[in-house]
C-alpha cells in the first residue's frame, strides 16, 4: 500500500448484547434485506472510487464467517484484510490501525453497523477529511435534553417499583450535535491520537474525541437520517424501511 492510499477501518467485533438480549451472535451477519448488515456497510465502500482497500475487525472466530458469508458471495474485493477485533471498540481500531501501519495517508473510520450510508456523504467527508485532516459526520440535536441525578436517599431511586431520576438541568441544545460515522483522520494523526489514548483521553467516546484530545481541530459536517447505528431489534425494523424507500425511489 502507498502512504497515498485512503484505507476504510470498519469496526465489526461489538457484543450486540442489546440486540440480543438471551443469546449471543454478532448483529453485523444479520440479513437486511438480501444480504447480511456487513455486506451492505461493506458495499458502499467497494463501489466509492476514492476507497483504496477496506480492514475489517471481527470479533474472536467470526473471522472465517466474514469472509465466507460477507466477502466472497458479494465480491467484496476492496477488503485486504479481516483482523480480529478486542474486547472494546477503542482497542478494535486500535488493532486495525496497527494491522495497516504507516500504508495509508488517510484512514475512514465507519461503524460496520451503520449499513445505510449514503455514497455522496461518504465521498464528501473524504474528500474534506483529506484536505482539513479531521472530519466526522452528524446530525444536531433536535429534542429537549436534559442532564439528570440520582433522588436523593429520602426519595429512593424506584416508585412503583420503576427507575426514577431527577431533572438536574435542562442544556441548551442550540450547538450540540449527535455524531455519526464515517470519521475521517491523516493516518499519523489518528494514530498519534491512539497511541496517546490512555493517558491523554481515558474517557474519550469517539475517534475524534482522542483527536481533539491532542488540540487538533476537528470540523463536522451535516449527516444523514439514514445513517442510523444499527443497535436493538426496532433499528432493524428502521433500516428495513429505508432499504424499502430507496427501492421505491429507485424505481
Amino acid at each position: 500500500m502507498s502512504s497515498e492510499r485512503t484505507v476504510a477501518l470498519v469496526p465489526a467485533a461489538g457484543s450486540s448484547r442489546r440486540m440480543y438480549p438471551v443469546a449471543g451472535g454478532n448483529k453485523v451477519f444479520l440479513p437486511l434485506g438480501d444480504r447480511p448488515v456487513l455486506a451492505h456497510t461493506l458495499g458502499v465502500f467497494e463501489a466509492c472510487p476514492e476507497v483504496d482497500e477496506v480492514v475489517v475487525a471481527v470479533g474472536q472466530g467470526d473471522e472465517d464467517v466474514c469472509r465466507h458469508e460477507v466477502l466472497e458471495p458479494f465480491g467484496l474485493r476492496k477488503v485486504t484484510g479481516v483482523v480480529r477485533g478486542g474486547a472494546s471498540r477503542r482497542e478494535t481500531v486500535s488493532l486495525a490501525l496497527s494491522y495497516i501501519g504507516s500504508a495509508a495517508g488517510l484512514v475512514v473510520i465507519h461503524d460496520g453497523a451503520r449499513p445505510l450510508l449514503p455514497g455522496d456523504l461518504l465521498l464528501e467527508a473524504i474528500t474534506l477529511g483529506r484536505e482539513l485532516g479531521a472530519v466526522v459526520v452528524g446530525l444536531p440535536v433536535t429534542d429537549t435534553v436534559k442532564r439528570l441525578r440520582k433522588p436523593g436517599a429520602a426519595r429512593g431511586s424506584t416508585v412503583s417499583g420503576a427507575e426514577i431520576f431527577e431533572v438536574a438541568e435542562t442544556v441548551e441544545r442550540e450547538g450540540l450535535w449527535h455524531v455519526q460515522t464515517p470519521q475521517v483522520f491523516w493516518r499519523d494523526l489518528v494514530q498519534m491520537a491512539y497511541g496517546r489514548a490512555g493517558t491523554h483521553a481515558p474517557g474519550a467516546t469517539d475517534d475524534a474525541s482522542l483527536v481533539e484530545s491532542l488540540r487538533h481541530r476537528v470540523f463536522v459536517i451535516r449527516g444523514s437520517d439514514e445513517n442510523i447505528k444499527i443497535t436493538t431489534p426496532l433499528d432493524m425494523t428502521i433500516a428495513q424501511a429505508i432499504l424499502a424507500a430507496r427501492v421505491r425511489r429507485r424505481d
